[in-house]
């Protein structure tokens, strides 16, 4: 009876170690900025996830999310957004334009979008996007992207079952691409439960433009994934373990081989991938802090943003982290995507805004 009382005391102890750890009880954060920053004006609920059309000088960006099955009835309109890294740099006058969809298939009131992706077909851009229904339903949606408007033109829904809890999408081909689960409950009392438990519930799926095929099973909350064209990796966030893993995508589309796991310390959302192929994101520091402010987004609380940069070697096997922005929350809160462009750099949220800032040095990335 003693050695079955002792062994249930380490246990719990451990467990109560893991989540001291987890939600990062004691981890303070300084602010500090690679230049001037701005608010950008439009996105009032949120800028989730932000995709960056190089060759353009533009990125589309998501808000409005529904993050899992709402509780308070707190349902917000889901919009697109474009933002011109191209605009002067006024005081107070940046703006991230809203972007209307048309097609008349396509649903607006039951439109919250989630990570996105895009792939150039036939010379026009085309963007994958993650969607949520009111009732927590999943489905990608697909738009090309009409610059005359501009606008975007609804092209078709894609509904599948492997859509269990879909959070972001790549896209490696015209109309293919791979999407992360980040777990398997619908509401978010069960997302804790799966946090706090340790539940391996997430996985990842290649959609070949009409099946999926299980990649992986068993991550601990698979999140961003971001490829790179040029150099044919993929990288995805596995953001309870607070890491990120880099792979070579075979020439089957289905098959990754790993490379490495970079261990970050931080709990990294969305991923961003520049041109010399180093990958960036907007990760939650301060985790329990974010679980409040994302948990109502709707009130003043707020949680630490925090920009982290990852330079790979040439063979992917080892990586150097620096760290361009870090704020408490009063200037930016619950950060979760972050593109660059331009020596600009610009910061998504899940429900709070979106910030602009100026880098007049690159050394500082």
């Amino acid at each position: 009876m003693g050695k079955i009382l002792v062994a249930v005391t380490i246990a719990l102890c451990a467990f109560a170690w893991k989540m001291y750890e987890s939600l990062d009880l004691r981890k303070t954060v300084y602010n500090h900025r690679p230049g001037i920053c701005r608010q950008v004006h439009g996105p009032v609920k949120g800028s989730e996830d932000i995709e960056l059309i190089r060759s353009e000088g533009i990125a589309f960006i998501t808000s409005g999310i529904l993050y899992l099955q709402p509780y308070r009835g707190d349902i917000v309109e889901g919009k697109m957004f474009l933002y011109d890294f191209n605009q002067k740099l006024g005081k107070d006058q940046l703006k991230a334009k809203e972007l209307p969809i048309k097609g008349a298939s396509f649903d607006q009131n039951n439109f919250h979008p989630h990570g996105l992706t895009h792939w150039v077909v036939n010379g026009v851009i085309r963007l994958y996007v993650i969607n949520h229904s009111d009732g927590f339903k999943h489905s990608v949606e697909v738009f090309d992207y009409d610059p005359s408007g501009p606008a975007l033109i609804h092209k078709k829904s894609i509904k599948h079952a492997s859509f269990i809890r879909p959070n972001d999408l790549a896209a490696i081909g015209p109309d293919q691409f791979i999407f992360t689960n980040d777990g398997v409950t619908q509401s978010e009392m069960g997302n804790l439960a799966e946090i706090l438990s340790g539940y391996k519930g997430g996985s990842v799926y290649y959609w070949d433009g009409e099946d999926s095929q299980v990649i992986f099973s068993a991550m601990a909350a698979p999140n961003g994934i971001a490829y790179d064209v040029k150099n044919n990796k993929l990288f995805i966030s596995e953001i309870n373990y607070r890491r990120v893993h880099a792979y070579t995508v075979e020439k089957d589309k289905k098959t990754l081989t790993h490379l490495s796991t970079v261990d970050l310390g931080t709990a990294c959302d969305n991923l961003f991938v520049d041109s010399d192929g180093s990958v960036s994101s907007g990760c939650h520091p301060v985790l329990h802090e974010a679980a409040k402010s994302i948990g109502d987004c709707e009130s003043d609380v707020t949680s630490p943003s925090q920009v982290i940069r990852i330079k790979f070697d040439k063979d992917y096997k080892t990586a150097a982290i620096s760290e361009p922005y870090a704020n408490d929350g009063k200037e930016v809160s619950g950060s979760s995507a972050v593109a660059f462009h331009n020596n600009q750099m610009l910061v998504g949220t899940v429900c709070k805004g979106l910030l602009h800032c100026e880098i007049p040095d690159p050394a500082v990335l």
